[in-house]
């Protein structure tokens, strides 16, 4: 799945126009220009009948737009959003059944309290695909 989300936000001209190629899961390159985005895989479950797997899965996915201002972070993870808010489709041969947005949060480009000049917007969603 995660193969057909990067696919899928690196076909749409206002990510690239804003991000370029730069739309990771999990860790960015070292060094990588600003904006960019992240994408972390919080959580997934696949769906059972008594039959055994039926195919269907969810998956909870953090989507976190970096930027050297807030209003490129937000900017970013607005157009990333705009991409996969309420998308219904196939990419890469994943069936998606639909992708929701659960929660937005502005949040320190560091957790560990670290004082940094990026910003940060965070979205999780929810993905049900096939």
């Amino acid at each position: 799945m995660e193969a057909a989300i990067i696919a899928l936000l690196l076909a749409d001209a206002r990510v690239k126009a804003i991000a370029g190629d730069r739309v990771h899961f999990v860790r960015a390159p070292q060094g990588l220009p600003r904006p960019y985005g992240l994408l972390t895989m919080v959580s997934g479950t696949e769906d059972y009948t008594m039959q055994g797997a039926s195919g269907l899965g969810s998956a909870r996915l953090q989507i976190d737009g970096y930027g050297e201002t807030y209003k490129s972070a937000r900017d970013l993870a607005e157009a990333i959003l705009a991409v996969l808010s309420g998308f219904r489709g196939e990419r890469s041969g994943v069936t998606f059944k639909g992708i929701f947005i659960d929660s937005r949060r502005d949040l320190p480009a560091s957790d560990s309290g670290d004082v940094t000049p990026l910003f940060r917007r965070s979205t999780d969603i929810i993905i049900w695909f096939s």
